[in-house]
């Protein structure tokens, strides 16, 4: 049995592995030969489609306690770093000024050094009277000079001050710096990890429920039915949606695309069962199923642009090879990590593509070059495109309208919506 683990703190944790052994179609019929035997197996198979539930249900709410707790560690560091920065450049600034203040009190020493200094007054009393009238006056501006010197001096203090706190504030935000990166790398591995155990929770549901769910009909109606009716019926419903994509193929690259997310993906599936749309590995293809079906899958969403371009791209190709969608949904911290446009934002706003028309994509190749064309108009503006380093080197570039390129591996074809 599958058990939901309940942690001191009261939080969630998802179980980590399936632990049951599912029935086999031979279970089911020889089950039926027997009440007792077909009531047991009726409970057994009802509790297994209960704890896959259970198992998904606990896995989505790790996921998501940990995603939240790693947004709150990264905008933690982002507000440290932002603040260590900005005590520095203060530092900075008052350093300069404290510099600035001695340097002037230092001048205005060196004048009155210039003047006589302390031995003026001394000077004026042994002076003639005739002499005594300008000695006066010099005695006065010294007056001032003075005056001028100790605010100066007092101001510079004060300057050299602030310069030392504003230091020591920097010093201390950049210390805590390591401390709140230490944080958010811990927070990001289990929220990835976190992600994994969801994703490996709903591929078991995925593989097992469709067939337990009919498994169970079997036991429950009056007509038996056997695992080659029920693969037939897997069969029928896969070659219903090839040749719906096969239809909507068939106008080519011009054929009207959809903007609904789920009509697009249930498109997409369509090309799948007819084996002219690939995973990699990890599969991406999953996140296109759970949109396909209509579920919500935590983190696991893809932009309706991004499907648009996968639709178009096997309007245009007989097959495409799809290898990165959504990162976020499959715990890939790769590439540019946390900030690409396959990660950031909830992930999905990129895709990948290895191979188009059955021949690697490289960003550079006649098919690459042909999709480019194609989207480009298409796009909104400000759209990513990857590769440029690799079309610049076969001297291939097209002009672009909407594409804004930037440099990537030459081993797929990067697209991305504008965020």
């Amino acid at each position: 049995m599958i058990a939901v683990l309940i942690t001191a703190s009261g939080g969630i944790t998802a179980p980590k592995a399936m632990a049951d052994t599912y029935p086999s179609w031979g279970d089911v019929q020889a089950a039926r030969s027997n009440e007792a035997a077909k009531q047991r197996q009726v409970n057994a198979i009802t509790a297994l489609i209960s704890n896959l539930k259970t198992q998904v249900k606990a896995a989505e709410d790790a996921a998501v306690a940990r995603e939240k707790e790693n947004e709150a560690a990264q905008l933690a560091l982002t507000a440290g770093q932002n603040k260590a920065d900005t005590l520095t450049a203060a530092a900075a600034q008052l350093k300069i000024k404290s510099e600035t203040s001695h340097q002037q009190a230092a001048t205005v020493m060196a004048k009155l050094a210039r003047t006589g200094g302390p031995n003026l007054t001394g000077t004026l009393l042994i002076s003639k009277s005739s002499d005594r009238a300008g000695l006066l006056y010099r005695l006065s501006s010294l007056g001032k000079l003075t005056s001028t010197i100790n605010r100066l001096y007092s101001q510079a203090a004060q300057d050299s001050n602030n310069a030392k706190a504003a230091s020591d504030q920097a010093v201390a935000a950049k210390d805590a710096l390591a401390t709140l990166a230490a944080t958010a790398k811990t927070a990001l591995t289990k929220a990835v990890q976190a992600q994994k155990d969801m994703i490996a929770s709903l591929a078991a549901q995925t593989a097992h429920e469709n067939e337990l769910q009919a498994q169970l009909a079997s036991l429950t109606s009056a007509t038996a039915t056997t695992e080659q009716q029920y693969q037939a019926g897997v069969a029928a419903r896969a070659a219903a949606e090839a040749a719906a994509a096969a239809a909507a193929r068939a106008a080519g690259s011009s054929a009207p695309v959809s903007s609904d997310a789920r009509a697009l993906a249930q498109e997409l599936m369509g090309y799948v069962a007819a084996g002219q749309l690939s995973g990699s590995s990890p599969d991406h293809i999953m996140e296109i199923r759970w949109i396909a079906e209509g579920r919500s899958v935590p983190n696991c969403g893809i932009d309706t642009q991004v499907l648009q371009v996968i639709v178009i791209a096997l309007h245009t190709f007989a097959s495409v090879g799809v290898s990165d969608i959504n990162r976020r949904c499959t715990g890939q911290i790769e590439g540019a990590g946390i900030y690409s446009q396959h990660y950031a934002g909830g992930g999905g706003h990129a895709v990948d593509f290895y191979s188009l028309g059955g021949s690697q994509a490289t960003g550079a190749d006649g098919n690459s070059l042909a999709l480019i064309r194609i989207l480009d108009p298409r796009m909104p503006y400000g759209s990513g495109l990857g590769q440029n380093n690799c079309r610049a080197k076969a001297g291939n570039e097209p002009a672009l309208r909407n594409f804004q390129d930037f440099y990537d591996t030459c081993n797929h074809l990067h697209i991305n919506d504008p965020m």
